[in-house]
């Protein structure tokens, strides 16, 4: 449960790496692999982040970079999605969080993924350093994976529950467009 309490400041160095700056003129795929699942990048977006046990897609390059160009976010405001393995992670650890926040439970829906894989929809606000938010956590507990989507606010944005909402489609488009190939053994 402690990686769901550092998720809100991994985004924030995420979002700090971005502001000082977007390089990556790297060419982005139009989808990436991670433990054998196979996610669509929606038009624009990019990989930002993948390790074994991570991956970070988002609507703007939040990768360091050696660009001198200021960093402008997207009118729409700046979303992310970061999938993690995590094969302790169940729903109600996350709804034991969401509580322990003083968060809203706004969704609790049970989803199938690729036609066959079950998964839990979470979707919560809740106040976090005096700034609102709005998040969602897709639990996958046959691959052992969370996928939390959310905004990146910056300093003092009070948009965030407004700018999830804007990117709810998207965010489940990628789940839904996902395909699921064999869990990866540990």
């Amino acid at each position: 449960m402690s990686r769901v309490r550092r998720v809100p400041l991994v985004l924030a160095l995420l979002l700090s790496l971005a502001l000082s700056g977007c390089g990556g003129e790297d060419a982005q795929p139009s989808s990436v692999t991670w433990r054998n699942v196979t996610i669509d990048l929606p038009e624009g977006w990019y990989r930002n982040e993948e390790t074994e046990t991570h991956l970070t897609i988002a609507n703007v390059d939040l990768r360091p970079g050696e660009s001198d160009e200021e960093f402008v976010a997207p009118e729409e405001g700046v979303v992310s999605m970061a999938f993690t393995y995590e094969p302790a992670t169940l729903p109600d650890d996350w709804r034991r969080f969401v509580a322990e926040q003083d968060a809203t439970l706004e969704a609790d829906t049970r989803l199938t993924l690729d036609g066959e894989i079950p998964a839990t929809q979470l979707v919560f606000s809740y106040v976090t350093n005096d700034i609102p938010t709005r998040e969602m956590v897709v639990l996958v507990p046959s691959r052992s994976i969370v996928v939390l989507s959310q905004p990146i606010p910056g300093p003092g944005d009070e948009e965030g529950p407004e700018v999830f909402l804007a990117h709810i489609d998207t965010f489940l488009q990628v789940l839904e467009t996902a395909d699921f190939g064999p869990p990866v053994l540990e």
